[in-house]
């Protein structure tokens, strides 16, 4: 489960990161599209770091599930094996508007692809919360079973 945390605040960063090089690209001017372009490449870059690390926080928290530990225990580790599953692939989806750019060829074909992609990254962000939420839950509900992750 420390393992687990650990990849958690690690993947936390890389989002961070990518997330600052997006905003960066949205910002740049059209006549550095270049510029935006290798900006888009280094979000993209951070984003495939923080999906690793959400998919290897998943697998820790797998193997702890597999432990011989109490079934609340046992279900909260599911729970955040679904979630972290999940936020990798939300990383995956925001990958989505700086690949857009990348690819398209004109303002019309990026708006609407990066707009794709956000509203599948805002679905997936809903769906690894309620799973979050969830654990929260059965956390509060079982604190003696259940030291918080």
């Amino acid at each position: 489960v420390n393992e687990g945390n650990a990849a958690i605040a690690e993947g936390k960063k890389y989002v961070a990161d990518g997330e600052e090089k997006k905003n960066k690209m949205l910002q740049t001017s059209v006549a550095q599209l270049a510029d935006a372009r290798t900006l888009a490449r280094e979000a993209i870059r951070a984003y495939e770091q923080a999906e690793q690390k959400a998919k290897e926080a998943a697998g820790k928290f797998d193997e702890a599930s597999k432990l011989k530990i109490n079934d609340k225990f046992k279900d909260y580790l599911s729970l955040k094996v679904k979630e972290f599953n999940k936020r990798a692939e939300l990383v995956e989806a925001l990958k989505g508007a700086p690949q857009a750019l990348i690819d398209s060829e004109n303002r019309a074909s990026f708006v609407s692809r990066a707009n794709e992609a956000n509203r599948k990254a805002e679905g997936l962000a809903k769906e690894a919360d309620d799973l979050e939420a969830q654990a929260d839950k059965l956390q509060k509900e079982n604190p003696d079973s259940i030291k918080k992750t």
